[in-house]
């Protein structure tokens, strides 16, 4: 079958590439996944530049068509509500059937959890991989399963086709800035089982699934966004921890169609050195590293779908290699696609974009991009777009498009599934007899106001006349007093670590905001010397650990029971009508059902917390 696809491909790429003006400028553009985050007509600079572009612009479709564009990746900032999002996929393929060009991939971040792009009220969020790993002993790949096929039946009515998802780094380090809770877990069979569950899921609903981060993003301390992170395995480690997954995936029936590099150094796999931006010779990351694209992943691990790299805009690329090599170097590592090559932004960025398009372009020409790895690969990626039919999307007008989805969503099976997954990830730490919690009046302090509404109402629609006091940790600094506890039952402490990375928030675009963040240090300490407080006065203590449980540790000798939920996502319904308006979230509707008794704590964490 694969074969009879990759000859339809090479037909449809021959046929295609007769078609266009140059078949170097069709190989390049087929080659190439651009980014419409953002867009400034005024001229104001890129970096300041926060324009959401949530129509198909005549600047971008005018990329699209002239530069032979083979693919786009949507942001949060790209989507407000069903219909707009439906009509911007279906304004961009439509433009690629009218300009005869192959459909274009339509990618999308829809891991769930941490990660997700699309409006919670047009898509069920889930509540995160950690999750999924905390069922897994009871529940094997069931919630692996459901949660993708849910996540790909919404992504496909909205027009999407590939999801960069899932996330099958092994997390064994506690410090992890990036991963955390979007890993299954720290054990690498799980790992492998529920990431191969995920794809075979997400490709049932005929969406591509990008495995991530290859060679493994679990054991690192830097955030690949904000720098080149490197991994110290050995030989042994790295193929029964951080391969494991990918070999796994890749043995599969139904193997993903799509595996994203990570912007990360495994010096023992490419110990390569290239001068860098600086000046200062520096080990090679896996994204620009043919040994390890293609001698470990193509010739070794034998995959033969598409090699898209992670955004080449974060730092662990950008600040070492300049636009026009990062694209030259990661097509002969092996890579089919370069991934936000360039940041279009303003009619300046426009005409910056078609100057590194031409030198892109001179060097397939003339060879500096290996021609015939460029032909397999756009080779592979026709293939792709005839094997998942994306052309199908626009098989239909766009107003049954709009009715269909608009009826559809939210799926109301999928939010059954998020609420059954966040009880069935419960997980009680430890208990030391104040679980479940008795009397009625409860000091709360959760991480933000709409954390604080949420609990509020969770706790209240399950138990009548209880007092409840909630403080937000967004309020606190270091002279903050503490909630009196004078007349508390108990006092319930629930935390995020880590904060904020750059990859929820969406991207480079989000730097001056992540950098902006509350000091952790200070609401940590805070935290603690409130529980010893309650613990002094013999007011039950209870920390709930919302993301990472890892910070449980950290309470252990000042709270009397400690619960780990894996995820913190809440919906607020804006105000309206006179109402005021209202969070709710699955994981704090299951939390209060646990601290009140009603519902048993079954999930297991999947990550050693001491």
């Amino acid at each position: 079958m694969r074969l009879k696809v990759l000859v339809s491909g090479l037909l449809i790429l021959l046929t295609a590439s007769c078609a266009a003006k140059q078949s170097t400028s069709f190989m390049l553009g087929q080659k190439l996944m651009l980014d419409m985050r953002f867009y400034c007509a005024d001229g104001t600079p890129a970096q300041t530049c926060k324009t959401p572009v949530t129509t198909l612009l005549p600047e971008f479709a005018g990329i699209i068509r002239q530069g032979n564009i083979g693919g786009v990746i949507l942001f949060a900032e790209n989507l407000a509500d069903t219909r707009q999002i439906v009509e911007l996929n279906y304004a961009i393929q439509q433009l690629a059937k009218e300009a005869g060009l192959p459909p274009l991939f339509i990618a999308i971040d829809q891991e769930g959890g941490r990660v997700a792009r699309l409006p919670d009220e047009v898509a069920t969020r889930f509540v995160g991989n950690m999750a999924i790993g905390a069922t897994y002993p009871r529940h094997h790949t069931a919630f692996a399963e459901k949660v993708n096929q849910g996540i790909a039946k919404g992504v496909r009515l909205l027009g999407f086709n590939v999801n960069f998802a899932p996330t099958v780094d092994v997390n064994v380090n506690p410090e992890n800035p990036v991963i955390n809770v979007r890993s299954y877990g720290e054990d690498p069979t799980m790992v492998a089982e529920l990431g191969s569950a995920a794809v075979a899921a997400l490709q049932s609903e005929n969406i591509l699934s990008a495995l991530k981060h290859f060679p493994g993003h679990g054991d690192t301390h830097t955030d690949s966004h904000t720098g080149l992170p490197r991994v110290e395995h050995d030989l042994a480690t790295i193929e029964s921890v951080d391969l494991k997954p990918f070999t796994h995936a890749i043995s599969q029936a139904s193997p993903p169609a799509m595996i994203m590099t990570a912007h990360i150094q495994y010096p023992l796999l490419d110990d390569t050195r290239f001068t860098a931006l600086d000046g200062q010779p520096t080990l090679v990351p896996a994204t620009l590293s043919h040994k390890i694209l293609t001698g470990l992943l193509r010739q070794k691990m034998g995959y033969e779908g598409i090699i898209v790299t992670d955004a080449l805009d974060m730092a662990g690329i950008a600040h070492y290699v300049d636009h026009k090599n990062a694209v030259i170097r990661t097509f002969n590592a092996g890579a089919d696609i370069a991934l936000m090559p360039y940041a279009v932004r303003n009619p300046q960025s426009i005409n910056a974009f078609w100057e590194l398009y031409a030198q892109w372009e001179n060097a397939l020409v003339s060879g500096e991009i290996d021609p015939d790895m460029t032909k397999a690969s756009v080779a592979r990626i026709i293939a792709a777009k005839a094997d998942f039919a994306l052309d199908e999307f626009t098989r239909q007008s766009l107003p049954e498009r709009v009715a269909a989805a608009s009826k559809a969503l939210p799926v109301k099976a999928n939010q059954e599934t998020e609420q059954a997954l966040a009880e069935a990830a419960l997980t009680q730490v430890y208990n030391h007899d104040v679980l479940p919690l008795a009397g009625s009046r409860y000091v709360l302090v959760m991480p933000d106001d709409a954390r604080c509404e949420a609990m509020v109402g969770a706790l209240g629609r399950l138990q009548a006349q209880l007092e409840l006091n909630c403080l937000a940790l967004t309020a606190i600094t270091a002279d903050t007093p503490f909630p009196s506890l004078s007349n508390a039952d108990a006092l319930i402490v629930a935390d995020i670590t880590p904060q904020h990375s750059l990859a929820e928030m969406g991207g480079m675009a989000d730097l001056s905001v992540w950098r902006n963040k509350p000091d952790k240090a200070t609401q940590s300490l805070w935290l603690y010397n409130l529980l010893s407080e309650s613990h002094k006065s013999q007011v039950p203590g209870v920390f709930v650990a919302l993301r990472a449980p890892y910070n449980i540790a950290r309470y252990r000798d000042v709270a009397d029971a400690a619960i780990a939920t894996f995820g913190y996502n809440v919906t607020v319904t804006p105000a309206a009508g006179g109402e005021s308006q209202q969070a709710r979230g699955a994981v704090f509707d299951a939390l209060a059902r646990g601290l009140l008794g009603q519902t048993a704590m079954p999930g297991k964490s999947p990550v050693t917390i001491e």
